[in-house]
């Protein structure tokens, strides 16, 4: 040996040292980290009251579709509504199905976003400004059951 007393190579302590750029990253990491989902249980819940409210209203039959879809029909009559959570883009949607005298030109198909601000636990708009989901969905039962009567 030389009587050289350094240290092999890739011994000891070589790393480089921290620079301002990790404390960055950490930074980033804290603010821009996923948001939390608010909008999926919240239509879970949506989809699950409106089965629960409208237990033992007569002839209606409610078929579970997909884990996301349900359909709301009426035992011996023509259409039916379909409610449907589409997760990948957080929003509901109320689909009119084989409705008798619809307008070929009417829109057969509304979709809604989850507004968190709005109400006690926030509420379900229609994209295009025009109503809430609760209410759309009243109003298409009321087509369904004329009996009822405007509501």
């Amino acid at each position: 040996m030389t009587g050289d007393d350094s240290k092999p190579k890739g011994e000891g302590d070589d790393t480089p040292p921290q620079t301002s750029l990790a404390e960055l990253a950490k930074l980033a990491r804290e603010r821009i980290g996923p948001e939390p989902d608010y909008a999926t249980p919240a239509a879970l819940s949506t989809l699950a009251a409106i089965v629960r409210d409208l237990k033992g209203m007569p002839e209606l039959v409610v078929t579970r579709e997909h884990k996301h879809r349900l359909r709301l029909g009426r035992r011996g009559k023509v259409g039916a509504l379909g409610l449907e959570y589409v997760p990948k883009i957080h929003a509901l949607e109320l689909h009119f199905l084989s409705w008798p005298g619809l307008d070929p030109t009417a829109l057969k198909m509304y979709r809604y976003t989850f507004d968190q601000e709005k109400g006690d636990r926030g509420e379900w708009h229609r994209m295009d400004d025009g109503g809430e989901f609760i209410e759309d969905v009243r109003d298409a039962l009321s087509k369904l059951y004329p009996e009822i009567g405007p509501t």
